[in-house]
């Protein structure tokens, strides 16, 4: 069995990431390291440098996962700054930053893959709008779930369950090509 660190903090992003490879020969472990974090609108470079440090510290293969909310009216924001922005505005503010604008939003999961040999980076996307009327299923984990409709949906992320998102999330189109490119099979 192949035992890959995932380098996050985040609990849910971990429980997405191992439902996504469950059936698989990889022993997914979590592993929260404090990084210098990557000031950046580059979302690669982000991903890429997370990496490389988790590496740098642990040498043994690592997942480093950067995923952010992009607003079809900005092109590249909020992105990499998804969570900052976030913290500062919360749902009022987003709902002000767009109001009366395109509400059309895309959720961008990069992956980067390091061991001795590699660093690959892997990308999914998953498509969708944003909605003024906020769930009142909450995960602080995940803020914008709560306002984010995926395409050919009516229910917000937040509302929808994990087993469902797993098979066709961004991250889970990010994973898949991971999976591919260790030479695994995934459905």
């Amino acid at each position: 069995m192949r035992k890959i660190y995932f380098i996050t903090g985040n609990k849910s992003k971990f429980e997405e990431a191992s439902r996504i490879l469950e059936n698989l020969d990889i022993q997914l472990v979590q592993k929260n390291l404090s990084l210098k974090e990557t000031r950046s609108l580059n979302q690669e470079e982000v991903v890429r440098e997370k990496a490389r440090q988790a590496f740098s510290r642990l040498k043994a293969p690592v997942l480093a996962d950067d995923t952010g909310i992009y607003f079809e009216e900005y092109e590249i924001f909020p992105g990499t700054y998804t969570k900052f922005l976030f913290k500062a505005i919360g749902f009022e503010g987003v709902d002000r930053l767009l109001k009366g604008k395109n509400k059309d939003a895309f959720f961008k999961t990069l992956i980067c893959y390091k061991d001795r040999k590699n660093e690959k980076v892997f990308s999914g996307i998953w498509k969708g709008r944003i909605t003024e009327n906020i769930s009142k299923k909450f995960n602080p984990d995940w803020q914008y779930n709560s306002i984010f409709i995926p395409e050919n949906s009516k229910k917000v992320l937040a509302e929808i369950r994990l087993e469902e998102r797993a098979k066709k999330s961004h991250r889970k189109k990010a994973f898949d090509k991971l999976i591919k490119f260790l030479g695994g099979k995934n459905g």
